[in-house]
């Protein structure tokens, strides 16, 4: 399976909130990604940095989405 790697460089962090934010920044992704990331990511942090590493699912279905637009015979003014 692919692995994905996001790390995010910033000023210093505060000690107390590194591991809170890594957590966070995990949790938030996956909630986004879940079709594409089944499972959490492994949050990592440091002074200057977050990241996490997670596996990425080798397929997933996207859902399809089917936009109607106006005729092709319609007029020009309605393509506007």
């Amino acid at each position: 399976m692919p692995e994905l790697l996001i790390e995010l460089f910033s000023e210093e962090i505060p000690a107390r909130m590194q591991a809170r934010a890594s957590e966070d920044f995990c949790r938030l992704l996956q909630a986004e990604l879940r079709p594409l990331m089944p499972e959490m990511p492994r949050p990592l942090f440091g002074p200057r940095r977050i990241a996490l590493v997670g596996e990425m699912a080798a397929r997933a279905e996207t859902p399809g989405k089917e936009e109607r637009g106006p005729r092709t015979n319609a007029p020009a003014q309605a393509l506007d």
